[in-house]
């Protein structure tokens, strides 16, 4: 038997496989990470791209808004933080000028070790901390987007005199990839703002890993752009969250050294003709809910054949996390759900589109009252998801995918 630890929430479990049936691990490249994150972030900061450094861009007195995405790392959220607090006071900005959002747009509530990680930075301990929330009323509008989204961001942050977004750079299934412009919208934003921007996503193709042409994407960034955001600190990371590389600077240019700079590196080669296909979200930063988890099913769906049955994990502590995904469960058209469409509904058409191919078994604590009206047949544990499928095919071979919202299966 092989033992393979897949994660899950905030923890990894495993699956044991007999060897003559195992295909293949598909795992994302590692890369070479950053030791001192800190130091990497101050790097960038004093190095930015096609914009004023941070103490060129601070003003005596101003009033400074840093916004993180709070579906990042509570590591990476405390790296960058610190490392643009610190600079801000050898800029002689008071720490009572600096106000720290943590956007919830797509998680609805704030990761309690993020906002520990941010409450536990040393010498910071009364740094200003905001929580924003997506169905929360303190909002300001900042115009329109030329696709017609109304932007409303936290009001902490437009109000601010200098504005920083930090984002986690790595690719998305709406957007291509995340960055800075995503803290904005949606990590900033109000639902209403948030399902308006991600509606673009029935238009076209969307690709995860390219921006080019992604309505989403350009959405995202004349977002930013109106909510007057003075500086990118985008943050690469690798498929398992350590960061790889900081660019900081203007929003788009900063963005482009980004993604310029991971390359294919997110693409991950598997094996083909599975008769199982094992997927884990990526865990905690992921499948904190279905709706953030399910695009992992979006990764492995292009590898999978007909009647090939998938195994997904993912907890869902959070439950659904989009009103769509329990409205629209009975719908299976593309066209009944562009007509009725609300946050959810693109992850009902995925799901739905998937299981006229295969079988989905979902792994998770969400419970089956939520998940089977989607289609999934729900199990709690993996070795349990294992035993079943197996019992369904005659061929076993299986191919087991382990980060797969922030990784892209390919095969040869």
């Amino acid at each position: 038997m092989v033992e393979i630890w897949l994660p899950y929430g905030k923890t990894d479990v495993h699956i044991s496989i007999q060897l003559r049936n195992l295909l293949g691990t598909a795992e994302p490249d590692k890369g070479d990470p950053i030791i001192n994150p800190v130091e990497e972030i101050g790097r960038s900061l004093l190095e930015p791209i096609e914009s004023e450094t941070l103490k060129e861009l601070t003003k005596p007195g101003s009033k400074v808004a840093v916004a993180v995405d709070g579906t990042m790392t509570p590591h990476l959220v405390a790296s960058g933080v610190y490392s643009i607090v610190h600079a801000l006071r050898r800029s002689e900005v008071s720490l009572g000028d600096v106000c720290v959002i943590v956007g919830n747009g797509l998680r609805g509530r704030s990761d309690p070790q993020v906002i520990n990680a941010i409450s536990s930075l040393e010498g910071f301990q009364s740094l200003r901390v905001v929580e924003h929330s997506p169905t929360g009323s303190d909002v300001t509008e900042a115009g329109a987007t030329s696709a017609g989204t109304k932007v409303r961001v936290s009001s902490a942050y437009s109000e601010a005199d200098l504005r920083i977004a930090i984002g986690d750079v790595r690719p998305d299934y709406s957007s291509g990839f995340k960055g800075a412009q995503s803290t904005v919208l949606p990590a900033l934003s109000d639902h209403v703002s948030i399902e308006r921007s991600r509606r673009l996503a029935f238009n076209g193709t969307i690709e995860p890993g390219s921006i080019e042409g992604n309505p989403v994407y350009t959405d995202e960034l004349e977002a930013a752009k109106l909510a007057r955001t003075d500086l990118a600190v985008n943050l690469v990371t690798n498929g398992q969250g350590d960061l790889l590389k900081a660019y900081s600077g203007e929003l788009e240019a900063s963005m482009r050294e980004s993604t310029s700079m991971i390359a294919d590196s997110y693409k991950v080669q598997a094996e083909e003709n599975a008769d199982i296909i094992v997927v884990s979200a990526g865990g905690g930063r992921f499948d904190f809910d279905l709706y953030n988890s399910i695009w992992a099913l979006r990764s492995v769906t292009p590898i999978a054949k007909r009647g090939a049955t998938i195994i997904l994990l993912s907890e869902c502590t959070e439950g659904l996390g989009a009103e769509g995904l329990e409205t629209l469960a009975k719908v299976d058209t593309i066209s009944e759900l562009r007509r009725r469409y609300m946050l959810g509904a693109r992850a009902v058409y995925l799901i739905k589109s998937t299981l006229r191919r295969n079988q989905v078994i979902l792994v998770s604590a969400l419970p089956k009252y939520l998940a089977e009206p989607l289609g999934f047949t729900v199990v709690r544990t993996a070795n349990d998801a294992i035993e079943q499928a197996m019992e369904n095919h005659r061929r076993k071979k299986t191919q087991v995918v382990t980060h797969g919202c922030s990784t892209v299966p390919y095969v040869l």
